[in-house]
């Protein structure tokens, strides 16, 4: 076994290595409205023009010659409604009634809004200050795409506000990169599930609603969970389970300690597997296996809930990310001001603490968290300080279900 398997890097150097093992997942033809917030697997360019046809803004007359001093006077010769195909074209002295997003005769110079018209039979007036004014109310073709335009890069999340422009363009489906497959199991005697008799000495397992959660947010699909007993036969025999579900990742949570009942590492190397790394400088977090089951990642974590959410948020995801060519797939980090003072416990390890962040007098904020907020941010805590005071500067490492930036 490779002598840097036994040592602790830091959550950096763990990235790296992750990001080294990730192969992007083969791509799938999804409908246009199955696309939001997946993975663009090439880039996404307008098939057409948006708008396809120059169309009225309001509803008036198309004219086709300069209104003159003290008004003109212009003959209706025919009407276009919203979805009116046909291709009209006006003569001098000649006007159409128009309907918002109807399509705009040929030699057409302006719409004049219904406001600033008065019909008399058959023919229509216009006020004289459009002389001067420099509005046409007409929404040309191409004026917010043009053919050919990119609407979306590879590796981009396709946004809801990109739905509308894909639409417009003519797409009905788009090539996305597959959702990676992800299963997971929790080990511990004493788990039971939320709904069983809970006996003296025994304690529902938090983690399997904090990965379900965790996972589905993170734009995967969940393939197997499983609560499993402290046996190493057992352990290594749900491993080989998951493993024939075809899943791209495996999560284990607890028995990664050196304790006698800290069996994962075993089963995974008892199953052929490829230790990366085994241990991290972090807290919390430090004692945490990654490795290869094949071509299947696999994350053993240790038990504590905190550590876990800690962990998906900084590996796990990330990884989740750069199996869909993800662009950018760190958390996002940004700097804050402490609203509260922080102490730290003397470990000689950096530390992620969850944190709160908000936005007060045009400034970004952030306090350590309490167990019954819903954290948004880890702050980063080095090695350096046992206490961090009000009003400091700090590193906060941005929590999500996806990139804040793409």
């Amino acid at each position: 076994m490779n002598s840097d398997t036994q040592q602790s890097i830091a959550l950096e150097t763990a990235q790296d290595l992750i990001f080294g093992k990730c192969v992007v997942l083969p791509a799938e033809e999804v409908s246009l409205s199955a696309s939001l917030n997946r993975f663009a697997a090439r880039p996404l360019a307008a098939l057409e023009a948006l708008p396809g046809y120059d169309q009225s803004l309001r509803d008036g007359f198309a004219i086709g010659e300069q209104v003159q001093g003290g008004g003109s006077s212009f003959e209706i010769i025919d009407e276009v409604a919203a979805g009116d195909t046909r291709k009209l074209t006006l003569a001098s002295g000649e006007a159409i009634r128009i309907m918002t997003g109807g399509l705009v005769p040929d030699g057409t110079l302006r719409v004049v809004p219904n406001e600033l018209c008065s019909v008399n039979g058959g023919r229509v007036h216009c006020v004289s200050f459009l002389q001067t004014s420099q509005k046409s109310f007409i929404h040309h073709k191409g004026r917010e795409l043009a053919q050919g335009k990119l609407i979306v890069e590879s590796g981009s999340a396709i946004r809801a506000e990109q739905l509308i422009l894909l639409a417009g363009v003519g797409y009905k489906t788009v090539s996305v990169v597959r959702k990676p497959r992800v299963s997971f199991f929790c080990t511990g005697s004493e788990l039971v599930i939320g709904g069983d008799e809970k006996l003296s000495g025994q304690k529902f397992s938090a983690n399997a609603h904090l990965l379900h959660g965790l996972i589905e947010l993170s734009g995967a699909k969940l393939q197997k969970q499983r609560t499993v007993r402290d046996d190493p036969d057992t352990v290594r025999e749900t491993i080989r389970k998951l493993l024939s579900s075809h899943c791209d990742v495996i999560i284990s949570t607890g028995g990664m300690g050196p304790g006698k009942f800290d069996l994962v590492e075993e089963a995974f190397l008892n199953m052929g597997g490829e230790v990366v790394y085994r241990s991290l400088q972090l807290r919390p977090g430090k004692s945490t296996l990654f490795g290869l089951l094949g071509k299947t990642l696999f994350f053993g974590m240790p038990g504590p809930p905190p550590a876990v959410h800690l962990l998906f948020n900084e590996l796990i995801r990330p990884a989740i990310l750069a199996l869909q060519g993800a662009r950018f797939c760190r958390p996002k980090s940004i700097q804050a001001r402490l609203s509260e003072s922080l102490y730290l416990p003397l470990h000689g390890l950096p530390r992620l603490k969850s944190g709160l962040l908000s936005f007060e007098d045009g400034e970004c904020r952030v306090r350590p968290s309490t167990r019954v907020d819903v954290s948004n941010c880890y702050i980063h805590c080095s090695t350096a300080k046992r206490e961090l005071k009000t009003g400091e500067q700090v590193i906060v490492h941005m929590t999500g279900s996806l990139p804040c930036f793409d």
